[in-house]
């Protein structure tokens, strides 16, 4: 899969709200016209029945972090949509064969598949089925970027929580691996997603077995700063799990400008004239009041006050 640049770090219509804060941050620091997400029209042909379809495929976007369940934090909404077939549902992942899309005529087709859609599966689940289906591998990234879609739509409901879980059963079969960052990522990700669903005991005895060799990654700057940046996000993970915390956004797991705008979040609610949020834990209004966020506060709360 594509996707394993999430090996570093990894919508919905409301999850813009979710972020509100993290957007806020954004504008803040003064975002250059870089930064920001540009798209352009794609016209996209069905591979299985020919339809043609226009979409707005994106070109670039911006990330500085990801979540603990790894989607990115960026300019722009993740995960990123995939291109689907309006008529038959197909989701186009990845390029299949011509053998392969001979297959896929009568499994999209079927009744199973139908009945997916109809129930309002996410197009990364019906992803994930279709590449359960074709014999894909590392079928489990699938199930959490599937995940992350149900989460940014409703983060308490019944398929986020169904997802999360697939995801955790799938995980568990990562073979763990000191050399290979990208299965320290599976078993980070299988840490966190317990500890969301509330299966704090194992949670931690996965965390506190997770292992990075002096090799993972490979030699140079950039292998030594990945294996760095896991070996913090993994000791960091203690903190939630300790405190048996499920929010998918737990404030000492951010960085600081995120962090900063986590805690002015009912303010940036009401300048964005958004529902306020709920209010903060007695954990987040501790950390919010610490010297580490107590300078950034201030350059945001005064940014929140010039721009009214």
């Amino acid at each position: 899969m594509a996707m394993i640049s999430e090996a570093w770090c990894k919508s919905g219509k409301c999850a813009w709200r979710v972020f509100l804060p993290l957007l806020a941050v954004l504008a803040a620091g003064g975002t250059s016209p870089a930064q920001a997400s540009t798209f352009t029209e794609e016209e996209v042909v069905c591979p299985v029945g020919g339809e043609k379809f226009t979409r707005m495929a994106l070109m670039s976007i911006s990330t500085w972090g990801a979540l603990p369940d790894g989607m990115p934090l960026g300019s722009g909404r993740f995960p990123v949509e995939l291109p689907q077939c309006p008529s038959n549902g197909l989701v186009m992942y990845r390029d299949f064969t011509p053998e392969e899309v001979a297959r896929l005529a009568p499994f999209i087709a079927s009744e199973g598949y139908k009945a997916l859609r109809s129930a309002g599966e996410t197009p990364r689940y019906l992803a994930y089925r279709t590449a359960q289906f074709l014999g894909d591998k590392d079928l489990h990234w699938w199930l959490l970027e599937a995940s992350w879609e149900a989460k940014n739509d409703d983060p308490a409901g019944e398929r986020a929580r169904r997802y999360n879980a697939e995801f955790v059963e799938a995980a568990r079969l990562v073979k763990p691996d000191a050399g290979n960052l990208e299965a320290i990522a599976a078993r980070f990700r299988l840490a966190n997603g317990l500890r969301e669903l509330g299966s704090f005991d194992e949670a931690e005895a996965v965390r506190a077995s997770i292992v990075i060799s002096p090799k993972a990654g490979g030699k140079g700057t950039e292998a030594r700063e990945n294996r760095t940046a896991w070996a913090g996000m993994i000791a960091d993970l203690a903190g939630p799990i300790a405190r048996k915390e499920t929010s998918r956004i737990p404030i000492d797991m951010l960085g600081v400008r995120e962090a900063a705008g986590f805690c002015l979040r009912k303010e940036i609610a009401a300048k964005f004239e958004e529902p306020s949020p709920p209010p903060l834990t007695a954990f987040e209004q501790e950390y919010c009041a610490g010297p580490k966020l107590s300078e950034t506060i201030k350059e945001q709360r005064k940014w929140l006050r010039e721009e009214d």
